[in-house]
């Protein structure tokens, strides 16, 4: 290249760069990389030379508008570069486009015109440069200038991305998503006035003298409202039909196993819990505490239901070993053949197991009852609440399959005096407690579970029974107690016991009375406490459901109606002293028996005032008696330790046989199986002992008969009462047809 080709280069240069400054036209930013011919590919004929992918390749210019920002970038990366020679600073003068100058512009903008979107120089911004390049014209002649720009200037072509981006807020206008006008107004202002008046005027015409105003009435004709029928066809709704058969079996299932894994999920839960928290005061506390780790999980096996269920079971089989020939004789599979020789009557009772344990020793027997459904089954209530031995109370359910273990446990801290299964529905358990509360369990549950509950009062409950009432509602089964303040009461089965009624509450009686002929007692001048007596029992009549009798510490039983509350029908005494208990006659509706602290047993017919027959042994207190439900003339009575074995048709004046208790210790409860080959006792120090009755009479065809035959047999000496005794009989005959 010549000099003068070189400065028609200068001058074409500076021709290009010194326009006009008005004159704003776009820069065109050459290529970052010159581009070499690519070869042509032909196969077969055909260009199949491949297409460039990379668009900066392109020898074309790209035209793009230069800002302030793009300016200063680059005089910030020039001004590094300020020591480096005059022959790269003119290599890349004559290679670089007009962004090249930027720099030099942002040096000299104080003197220039100002910059805006495109670059427009003023005169005074080339002549530096011009004259620095012709002063050193010669020296770059002989310079061949490379076709291609260094590497650090293509990596300052590249544009960085800015690493912070300012951006601008600006307040728009506020809109409200829910607006709930106020309807109230402020008193004294044209608002609360206005409102003030509307209120005035509203309660005129409502409430006040507007209420009876003149009115008239007027019709009208209102326009006719257009309107026109429409019909659609909606898509028809496409149904299958399918079928399925699930079984109850698989419904349990299916139910049971969500049941387990819960019941597991609670039971870990609740062990964590007990190991975790412990009181330091608790010496039981420190010593779950100090369990090992097997220890520790046979404790929550010990928990868990299964294995309670799986080792009752272990039991019963274990027990089936041991008292196999006892069970066969209560339940009545290996019985005395009836054609054997030499057969006597000896009313003998033979001892079949006993019902204890460690937790019953020491706590008296209070109640016994068989369940209805279920023979096999009796629960036992314990509790002593005399004056100086306030024990705990324990109900137990035992099982004639496990004579060793109870099958239920449930300890209170309230001794218990009275239980009773549910007729129509067996699993409910009523019990009475010594502070006056009354509690229905359900005995399918190991744990308490209160069906119904009663708060505690003051007094004593001496009985629970069920019996059939009717409520608000319908006619259910209702929970009757008997209380030491002389009430009897009736509850509905609910969460909490709700008393539907006071059925009756029994006074001192006064003045003579009919039944037992007592001797006549002193004048008491005292005043009495109360004017109530303790009702101890209450026994519904066997036929008529709207009658029942309740006995008294004084004495007296009272006949009373459902009909009529707080009233009785009927009194009359029965002993001199509390009456124990009293019991219907299995084979006949009119003859009853009754016993008390008077040492005596008396049995009475009903309608008659006296007693029928009077049979005692010994000084001491009968505590209870019971009806052979297969033999109609033995009655079975206890006194003391004692069990006597009564039979009308033999004699009434001794009983048959006397057995002593094998304990020793004084009975409290005693009771036939339903069969009536098995007899059950119960005594004060936590005993339950099972006897079967051997040598007895065989059962006659007409029990009825045989039972009026032996009263009328004693009363051969009183003519008058075996009048009355007949006369009853045929009362009842007449009777039974209808």
């Amino acid at each position: 290249m010549t000099e003068t080709q070189i400065n028609s280069q200068k001058f074409q240069l500076r021709r290009k760069s010194l326009g006009s400054p008005t004159t704003r036209k776009p820069i065109l930013i050459s290529p970052k990389r010159k581009t070499l011919p690519l070869p042509i590919i032909l196969r077969d004929g055909v260009d199949v030379t491949p297409k460039p992918l990379n668009p900066e390749i392109f020898t074309g210019g790209r035209e793009r508008q230069l800002s302030v920002y793009d300016i200063g970038l680059e005089r910030d990366r020039l001004e590094t570069r300020a020591s480096r020679s005059h022959s790269q600073s003119l290599n890349v003068f004559r290679t670089q486009s007009t962004v090249r100058f930027k720099p030099e512009y942002g040096k000299t903008r104080d003197d220039s015109n100002q910059y805006r979107g495109s670059v427009s120089q003023g005169s005074n911004f080339f002549d530096p440069i011009i004259s620095d390049i012709e002063d050193e014209q010669a020296s770059i002649s002989n310079i061949s200038v490379p076709l291609e720009p260094s590497k650090e200037i293509q990596e300052d072509r590249v544009k960085k991305i800015p690493s912070h981006i300012s951006l601008i807020l600006t307040e728009t206008n506020t809109f409200f998503i829910l607006d709930m006008p106020s309807c109230t107004a402020i008193k004294d202002t044209d608002e609360g006035n206005q409102v003030e008046e509307d209120n005035a005027q509203y309660e005129f015409l409502t409430e006040g003298k507007g209420k009876n105003r003149k009115t008239l009435s007027a019709e009208v004709q209102t326009f006719p409202i257009v309107m026109k029928t429409r019909s659609t066809f909606p898509e028809k709704v496409k149904t299958q039909t399918g079928t399925a058969f699930v079984s109850n079996w698989n419904m349990y299932d299916t139910y049971q196993a969500t049941k387990e894994t819960l019941t597991e999920e609670s039971e870990e839960s609740d062990e964590d819990s007990d190991f975790e928290y412990h009181k330091l005061d608790d010496l039981s506390s420190l010593d779950s505490y100090k369990l090992s780790a097997d220890e520790k999980m046979m404790a929550k096996l010990m928990k868990n239901p299964r294995f309670l269920e799986a080792v009752c079971v272990i039991e019963r089989l274990l027990a089936n070993n041991c008292y196999n020939e006892e069970q066969k004789i209560f339940r009545a599979l290996s019985v005395p053949d009836d054609f054997r020789e030499n057969i006597e009557y000896k009313y003998k009772l033979r001892l079949l197991w006993t019902f204890s344990n460690d937790k019953t020793k020491g706590l008296s027997v209070n109640s016994v009852h068989w369940n209805p459904a279920n023979k096999d089954i009796c629960a036992v209530g314990y509790g002593k609440f005399y004056f100086h031995d306030n024990l705990p109370g324990l109900v137990m359910i035992w099982n004639i399959k496990n004579p060793v273990q109870p099958e239920r446990n449930y300890s209170f801290d309230v001794p218990v005096t009275s239980v009773c299964f549910s007729s129509s529905n067996p699993i409910l358990l009523a019990i009475g407690f010594y502070d006056g509360s009354i509690k229905v369990l359900n005995v399918v549950s190991r744990d308490i579970m209160i069906i119904g509950e009663k708060m505690p009062t003051y007094e004593p409950v001496w009985s629970v029974l069920w019996q059939y009432g009717r409520t608000e509602r319908v006619h259910e089964e209702l929970v009757g107690a008997t209380f030491d303040d002389g009430r009897l009461c009736a509850y509905a089965v609910q969460r909490k016991l709700q008393e539907v009624k006071q059925m009756m509450r029994v006074a001192k009686a006064d003045g003579k009375l009919k039944g037992y002929d007592v001797m006549k007692k002193c004048s008491n001048l005292t005043i009495p406490a109360s004017r109530y007596s303790s009702a101890l029992f209450a026994r519904p009549h066997p036929v008529n459901n709207t009658v029942y009798f309740i006995g008294t510490n004084e004495g007296t039983i009272h006949k009373c109606s459902v009909n009529y509350l707080n009233q009785h029908l009927d009194i009359f005494l029965a002993h001199d002293g509390p009456v124990n208990q009293m019991k219907f006659s299995p084979f006949s509706n009119d003859i009853f028996a009754t016993c008390g602290d008077d040492c005596s047993t008396r049995i009475w017919g009903e309608g008659i005032s006296e007693p029928v027959l009077e049979f005692s042994l010994a000084m001491k207190s009968v505590e209870g008696f019971d009806w052979s439900p297969s033999h109609s003339t033995v009655i079975v009575t206890i006194q003391g330790t004692a069990i006597q074995i009564w039979d009308l048709q033999r004699k009434a004046y001794a009983p048959q046989s006397i057995t002593e208790s094998p304990t020793g210790s004084r009975n409290s409860v005693v009771q036939f199986t339903d069969s009536g080959r098995c007899l059950i006792v119960g005594d004060v120090d936590g005993y339950v002992h099972v006897f079967s009755l051997e040598d007895m009479p065989f059962p006659a065809f007409f029990q009825e008969n045989l039972l009026f035959e032996s009263i009328a047999k004693a009363l051969v000496t009183n003519v008058d009462l075996l009048n009355k005794v007949k006369k009853l009989r045929r009362s009842e005959t007449e009777e039974e047809p209808e």
